[in-house]
């Protein structure tokens, strides 16, 4: 039986992680971009009375990431419209989201402490039996899996895809010894 993705969420709104989001909307799935909350407000967002209470300041670097995919040459989305499947929000604020995707693809920097925090906060917010994977091509995945609980390790894979997303027609699959066989067989 194959699993039936209806959304996403894509942890990490740089150059992999809006790719990977413009190409699920490509394919009709809406997802989530969740990145980090900005460290301070910049002189545009003083000026504009931007708060960092706002979600403009919040959510600066997912939405970022969607307007980054939109200006892509060569273009990340068959259409521009198809942003609009692809809500922007933060690690701070939004990761009850998790709660609502069938797949969380991880995308943030290639630091092994980073992605551990990361996955740590990922365990407490998804459903059991959520896909969990890294866009890793360099980190051990059992290295990733360290503290992780066992309905996470028997969904946790790497789902490495090349840039750009939508051009380069390669996803690297890599299990673990820990990964139910069955989640694999019916991505």
């Amino acid at each position: 039986m194959t699993r039936e993705i209806k959304k996403v969420a894509v942890l990490g709104g740089g150059i992999m992680g809006s790719g990977i989001a413009a190409h699920l909307a490509n394919a009709g799935i809406p997802s989530v971009i969740l990145d980090i909350v900005p460290r301070e407000l910049t002189e545009h967002d003083k000026s504009a009375g931007i708060g960092t209470d706002s979600p403009a300041f919040r959510n600066r670097f997912s939405q970022a990431g969607i307007q980054n995919a939109l200006k892509a040459r060569p273009a990340a989305f068959y259409h521009k419209s198809f942003a609009n499947m692809i809500q922007a929000g933060n690690y701070e604020d939004n990761m009850d989201m998790l709660q609502e995707v069938d797949w969380v693809v991880e995308a943030v920097v290639e630091n092994l402490d980073i992605k551990k925090k990361v996955f740590e906060s990922v365990e407490k917010n998804v459903r059991p039996g959520t896909l969990v994977t890294s866009n890793t091509s360099g980190i051990p995945l059992r290295d990733m899996l360290e503290g992780r609980g066992e309905d996470f390790r028997r969904h946790f894979f790497i789902t490495h895809f090349f840039n750009p997303v939508r051009y380069l027609k390669l996803l690297e699959l890599v299990q673990g010894t820990e990964t139910s066989e069955e989640v694999v067989q019916n991505f």
